[in-house]
């Protein structure tokens, strides 16, 4: 590799995010919703009691990244019925999921009721009826009957991922549900629970997995 190739990769990547973070501008503007900025974990909790030595900084995942992993879960040859994102956030997933497919239901789990106030508000501007968050703790939520895809834009460590998988065990037994996971650090909990790696992409770190 030449120098000038190391010098223009750089400066192609940072163009390239620029543009994903200028769509993300767009849809957050074209429908009036707040979906953006970092939010540390201490920011998250109105109340200290809540679980928050296993929780992410919040910021919103790239519309580019739920795109590609809406295109591969339909080349699964499955119909999804559902959209459940674990760790929703503003809501920005499960808003984007909307305009992308005709799910049944779609909705957003999330611990924080700090966030919920926010994707409440972000839902009345939005103004879909098949949209719903759920202030909940992911370990003890059960998914839905029928295919979902199962968003999480790492949202928690492996030990909360791993109480998630192992509650919703037997749904992902009974159903043709993906898990639709970016940011995928966590991914090797996974593999341990006999789920296969049906698409990766490894330079953006995005992956969906379901049991065999």
């Amino acid at each position: 590799m030449t120098q000038s190739t190391i010098r223009t990769k750089p400066f192609l990547e940072s163009l390239k995010w620029g543009w994903f973070d200028f769509e993300d501008y767009l849809f957050e503007k074209r429908y009036g919703l707040d979906l953006g900025g970092v939010v540390p974990v201490k920011d998250l909790m109105d109340d200290t009691s809540l679980p928050i030595a296993h929780a992410s900084t919040y910021h919103a995942v790239w519309c580019r990244n739920l795109r590609e992993l809406f295109r591969e879960a339909r080349r699964t040859g499955h119909r999804f019925d559902n959209f459940v994102d674990i760790g929703s956030g503003k809501g920005k997933a499960c808003f984007y999921a909307h305009t992308r497919q005709p799910f049944r239901n779609i909705v957003g789990v999330e611990f924080s009721s700090t966030l919920i106030d926010v994707s409440s508000r972000n839902q009345r501007r939005f103004g879909a009826d098949n949209i719903s968050f759920v202030n909940a703790d992911a370990t003890g939520f059960s998914l839905p009957s029928g295919n979902n895809i199962v968003f999480m834009f790492n949202p928690f460590d492996d030990v909360i991922l791993e109480r998630f998988v192992r509650h919703n065990l037997d749904h992902f037994r009974q159903h043709r549900s993906v898990i639709a996971y970016a940011n995928d650090v966590q991914r090797m909990t996974l593999v341990r629970f006999g789920f296969e790696t049906i698409y990766r992409n490894q330079e953006r770190k995005i992956s969906l997995y379901r049991l065999p």
